[in-house]
């Protein structure tokens, strides 16, 4: 019955546990990326954010790029410049926008600021997000980020330009993301990039 439940889960784009997988092709561009950064060499861990995906839908995933696992899939807000409804439309990387950026971010450090728990963040893009530390870009943990915003407002709230997420997620995505073997990458659209070879479905339901 569980391998059962396993293959099911695997053709659904599910892992063992329910998780939804990271779309292949996100899953390779990520890997990709971590060749071309030489600030990623190592970097087995990474944070994908697709903003192509309204905000009430789970658009944030954390992944091992070695073994393909889902570690995290939730949701996560826009900057309030980028869009005041769930669409996120505009990005920029200047002070004062209250929008989100785009690009590669690495992790700096945790910290307890007006948020609480918290991840400061380094981004990598020239033009794109390199002003993301200045501006206070961080990772944070939001009550507006919730599950009945998603399901009844469809829509979750808007930061000033953080990537926030629920209350409840903040201390996992801090814990596999503080370290200096995780890279964070969001995006609007993909350019298309040669196939690469993906790690096979590991994950097992245990009793």
């Amino acid at each position: 019955m569980k391998k059962l439940f396993v293959l099911i889960a695997a053709v659904m784009g599910m892992n063992a546990y329910g998780q939804l997988l990271l779309p292949a092709y996100v899953q390779q561009h990520a890997l990709q990326l971590s060749t071309e950064y030489k600030e990623l060499s190592n970097r087995t861990i990474a944070c994908v954010v697709d903003f192509s995906k309204p905000s009430y839908e789970k658009r944030l995933w954390i992944i091992n790029l070695k073994t393909g696992e889902c570690l995290l899939h939730t949701w996560v807000a826009h900057g309030k410049g980028t869009g005041r409804t769930a669409e996120a439309s505009i990005f920029s990387n200047d002070s004062g926008s209250n929008c989100s950026s785009l690009g590669v971010f690495i992790p700096k450090n945790q910290f307890n600021g007006k948020h609480g728990l918290s991840l400061r963040l380094v981004g990598l893009d020239w033009g794109i997000n390199d002003q993301a530390e200045a501006r206070g870009i961080i990772f944070h943990a939001a009550p507006y980020v919730t599950s009945h915003n998603a399901q009844v407002n469809k829509r979750q709230g808007n930061s000033q330009g953080c990537f926030a997420v629920p209350t409840e997620d903040i201390k996992t995505v801090v814990k596999l993301l503080e370290n200096t073997n995780a890279f964070i990458w969001a995006f609007k659209q993909l350019p298309s990039i040669p196939a690469l070879p993906l790690p096979q479905l590991t994950s097992q339901v245990t009793e």
